[in-house]
């Protein structure tokens, strides 16, 4: 399947997934319980899978079974093509919040911005073994995806040689950067808070930031630093 099919296919899913419940809530606990998976599969905590089960509690057996078939979906349409997808769905959806001003940035104008910051990049990088990025209003990750993608298209290994930290004051929007900067490689801790007033409410570390060992080249940076 092709990217445009993964999409069609996750929008009559989810369409058709609990209709007893309204589409927006439908959203949020798919992106919520999905957020937990990912988690839990490297780093478990038992906080999250009670939330977890919560959530799947209010669901009937083939609905949990479709947000299943809705995260493979993601899952296969970020390997195939590195965008903002979440972002993508909620806005075609109709999802966004407009009192709460929830409108995600197109993806063409955030790989046209991070090309823009990135045009000094080699200086930065000398002497260098990484930096670090970070985005205070993250939404669903689609700036830090581009930047990513840009940082890539200069020669650089984004797995070993970026480092970010993104946060947001809204649940929904912090999980859905969570699952996409997960499944796109990029190491980093995920904020759901205020980063005007430095509220950290909750933070999750994607797999990679465990499995690359990002917890130890940030120490020893900081170790260097000092």
């Amino acid at each position: 399947m092709t990217f445009i099919n993964h999409r069609s296919a996750f929008l009559k899913i989810f369409n058709t997934t609990a209709r007893y419940h309204h589409r927006h809530k439908v959203f949020e606990d798919f992106v919520s319980s999905a957020a937990i998976a990912l988690h839990n599969g490297v780093a478990h905590d038992a906080e999250l899978e009670t939330q977890y089960l919560s959530i799947i509690a209010g669901y009937e057996k083939e609905d949990v079974a479709r947000m299943a078939e809705l995260l493979g979906h993601v899952v296969m349409a970020l390997d195939e093509h590195r965008c903002d997808f979440l972002g993508g769905v909620f806005m075609e959806l109709e999802l966004g919040d407009k009192y709460r001003g929830q409108f995600f940035t197109p993806w063409d104008v955030s790989r046209m911005m991070a090309s823009m910051q990135l045009s000094g990049i080699d200086a930065l990088m000398q002497g260098k073994d990484f930096i670090t990025l970070q985005e205070p209003a993250s939404g669903a990750g689609c700036m830090v995806i581009a930047f990513a993608e840009e940082f890539a298209q200069r020669g650089y290994t984004v797995s070993e040689q970026l480092w970010v930290s993104v946060t947001d004051v809204d649940p929904l929007a912090a999980s859905m950067s969570y699952i996409q900067l997960s499944l796109c490689g990029i190491a980093a801790e995920v904020v759901t808070g205020n980063a005007l007033t430095l509220e950290r409410r909750r933070t999750l570390y994607t797999p990679l930031h465990y499995t690359a060992r990002w917890a130890a080249k940030l120490g020893s940076a900081e170790q260097r630093a000092a």
